[in-house]
């Protein structure tokens, strides 16, 4: 019997062990969708769980149960799939950001100098050399803890998002001390240019990458005060606030969806990048906040909590941490790596500088609380 090709997602529905203090009754099921990138990008995840949860909520305000089956489920003659991104809108290019690009990828060494190194764990590495293992470390911020951290953030005009990269920036620059650069990925989505919505399955995604100079990590290295890593931490988070800031002004304008087209061989263009170093240190994927469609006031179902991970990355960033949190809820981060491409040393680092993070905040403005009183 021959085998078609396999669907390019997974469906996972496992139910949890009932435990001491839940209610009479009540159980609690996981949900896991896997999907390639190729059909779906990060938003599309939250889509199919919204969609999910909504009929759920439908089914509770009739009264339904999972035990009351469907008959039958009628599926759709003909689906009309959205437009890919280029056709959507076109991607203009500066003949300076060519230019960068093509030195990048073709020019030798001789003729632009050697490029400036940065740190971004083993090079990428064949699947015939190192085992495809991927390794996943979770950290849960609580709400309050996070209402901290937005707040914190609201103060001093920068993102949550920006926040987050300046606490990796700076678990990386004291972790790794011989470090004379770093290089941060940041994905994000192209459906406020397309205008796509956001309850939509497509993949229109892009990202861009942001330098960390040897400034910025000896500024951070050289604060030996409480108030001095705190004001480093600040001023890491503004730096990237601006950069994303500035990308974000000009796209769809120089960017890199927008050089697709000029590879003609997508095999033989990751194939050459094996043995090589990686392009970037680490990616911070934000998906922001679940929140339920409204108008559903059934009880029957809640959500407590949703997890956004990503394979290793072969060719990718050393490793990539995964944002998202449910509305009231607690924010989920989720650092994924390949095994064996970064000392776990550095991952116990990263993950410490989260867990740390909104007491770290909250002692400060204590702190500084009673040097103002004391002023007084």
């Amino acid at each position: 019997m021959l085998e078609g090709p396999k669907p390019l997602w997974k469906l996972v529905v496992m139910k949890m062990a009932q435990r001491m203090n839940d209610d009479i009754g009540e159980s609690k099921i996981h949900i896991a969708l896997v999907y390639h990138h190729v059909i779906g990008d990060g938003l599309s995840g939250i889509a199919f769980h919204q969609s999910l949860f909504h009929e759920l909520q439908a089914m509770g305000q009739k009264g339904q149960t999972p035990q009351h089956k469907p008959v039958s489920i009628s599926t759709p003659t003909s689906i009309n799939l959205i437009e890919p991104i280029e056709k959507l809108i076109s991607f203009p290019l500066s003949w300076t950001f060519m230019m960068k690009k093509l030195l990048e990828e073709y020019a030798p060494h001789w003729l632009i100098g050697t490029p400036t190194t940065f740190w971004a764990g083993l090079p990428a590495k064949r699947l015939d050399e190192l085992p495809y293992r991927t390794r996943v470390r979770l950290i849960n911020i609580q709400p309050e803890s996070l209402d901290r951290l937005i707040q914190a953030g609201r103060e001093h005009g920068v993102s949550l998002t920006s926040l987050l990269t300046a606490t990796i920036v700076s678990a990386l620059a004291n972790k790794l001390p011989a470090a004379s650069s770093l290089v941060g990925l940041t994905p994000y989505t192209l459906r406020r240019v397309t205008g796509t919505p956001v309850d939509e399955m497509v993949d229109q995604s892009t990202g861009f990458e942001t330098p960390y100079p040897v400034d910025i990590l000896d500024n951070i290295r050289e604060s030996s005060s409480a108030a001095e890593r705190l004001e480093s931490l600040w001023a890491t988070a503004i730096y990237f606030h601006k950069q994303m800031h500035s990308e974000l002004a000009k796209c769809p304008k120089d960017n890199l969806v927008g050089l697709l087209p000029y590879v003609m061989d997508s095999v033989a263009f990751y194939k050459k990048k094996f043995g090589k170093a990686r392009e970037a240190t680490f990616e911070l994927s934000n998906l922001g906040v679940f929140k339920p469609y409204p108008g559903l006031p059934s009880k029957a179902w809640t959500l407590d909590s949703m997890t956004f991970t990503q394979g290793a990355q072969p060719l990718g960033t050393a490793f990539t941490v995964n944002c998202v949190s449910v509305q009231d809820k607690s924010l989920t981060l989720a650092i994924t790596w390949q095994d064996r491409i970064v000392n776990e040393a550095v991952i116990d680092a990263v993950a410490r500088g989260f867990t740390e993070l909104p007491d770290f905040l909250q002692q400060k403005a204590s702190t500084k609380e009673r040097a103002t009183g004391s002023h007084r």
